[in-house]
């Protein structure tokens, strides 16, 4: 059961600034790497504990469907999105804001684990993870520090 943390230093930027840059599900399609093409098919009025957000995204290629229930929704600290379908057969992202620092928390597991799974996860999936949330960063970075 693999968890990831990926940790984004912003000196001056307040916890209410972060968390309002990421709290609009608008954001996902900013924040997504132009691989993934991801669209966002249904999103919610207003984002709160049992919202839900359906997205069209390219994972390895592969198009699907990914439906999230937003959970552990804590203005402005913090707030999580669980799948309730997708690629995974577990995702929890755990968005963690305080002043000046970013944390994104992810706690998965890939499908069939016992047929080789954790070889997929290791050889692809936590690159793929990496590399996602390495380009997460660099667009909140320059949209929240535009002097950088």
């Amino acid at each position: 059961m693999p968890i990831l943390e990926f940790r984004l230093p912003l000196p001056g930027v307040t916890q209410r600034d972060l968390f309002e840059f990421h709290r609009n599900p608008v954001a996902l399609e900013r924040l997504s790497p132009p691989s993934k093409q991801l669209r966002i098919l249904e999103r919610p009025n207003a984002m709160r504990n049992g919202a839900r957000v359906v997205l069209a995204v390219r994972q390895f290629g592969i198009p699907l469907t990914w439906v999230s229930v937003i959970t552990d929704w804590d203005p402005p600290r913090r707030f999580s999105d669980i799948q309730e379908k997708g690629p995974f057969a577990r995702w929890k992202h755990q968005h963690i804001f305080q002043d000046g620092l970013l944390i994104d928390r992810v706690d998965y597991e890939v499908p069939f684990v016992l047929l080789g799974g954790r070889l997929v996860e290791r050889l692809f999936v936590r690159p793929d993870l990496v590399r996602m949330f390495r380009h997460r960063h660099d667009v909140t970075g320059k949209a929240l520090l535009p002097n950088v």
